[in-house]
Parts: C-alpha cells; structure tokens; sequence
C-alpha cells in the first residue's frame, strides 16, 4: 500500500505541476511604448497647474528726468531727513543737510538724482 501512495502522491504532484503551467496570458510589458502625442507637462505635485509664468510685479516707475539739469526728484517720505531714491531698488536714502533742488548719489547704483 505505501507502493501505491507513493505513486498516487508522485501523480497528483505531476499533474498539478503540469496544471500551474498551463498558457495564460504573458504578463504586461516593462515598457509602454511612446504615445502617438506629446504628453502633458505635469509638475512634480501630481496636478495640473497654469504653467505660464506668474506677472510681473508692479514696481513704481521712475520719474522722467525734468528739464532742469535731466536728473528725476527723488520722491519725499514721513521723515523730512529721508528720501525714497528714483532708481531701483527704490532705497529710502537719507538726505540731512540736503537742501531741496540739489543733486544727491543713490549709494546702492551710483546715480544721481535731484532732492525734493
């Protein structure tokens, strides 16, 4: 009897071995090829978003330069003794001991402008 369990066991091992070979479908290839279009830009966050780039912010524009001598004014701030420079980065210059129409050096760009 241990004869026949053994083959019955040996057979059953063989067929189920057979069976787990069977034709199913090939598994799903590594790689998609390329669509037939470009693909969308996504950003790293995972959701669409207006790629077009933000505004520019609205600095104000310097005065046009008068016709006395071609410097702009400088623009008057709280402080009598301070000044908000006509040049980027638009810089509060101090300004004691200037009086009003003489010429002044932004220290940050070294262009001249005209005090209030």
């Amino acid at each position: 009897m241990s004869n026949r369990f053994h083959h019955y066991l040996l057979a059953s091992a063989g067929i189920l071995a057979l069976s787990s070979c069977g034709y199913d479908e090939p598994p799903p290839p590594r790689f998609a090829p390329n669509p037939p279009y470009p693909p969308e830009m996504v950003p790293p966050t995972g959701y669409q978003t207006d790629i077009s780039p933000p505004p520019a912010p609205s600095l104000p524009q310097p005065p046009a330069p008068t016709a006395t001598g071609g410097y702009p004014t400088a623009e008057r701030t709280a402080n009598p003794d301070q000044v908000l420079s006509p040049y980027e980065p638009y810089n509060v210059i101090d300004i004691a001991g200037f009086k009003s129409g003489q010429l002044a050096r932004d220290p940050s760009n070294q262009k001249i402008f005209r005090v209030p």
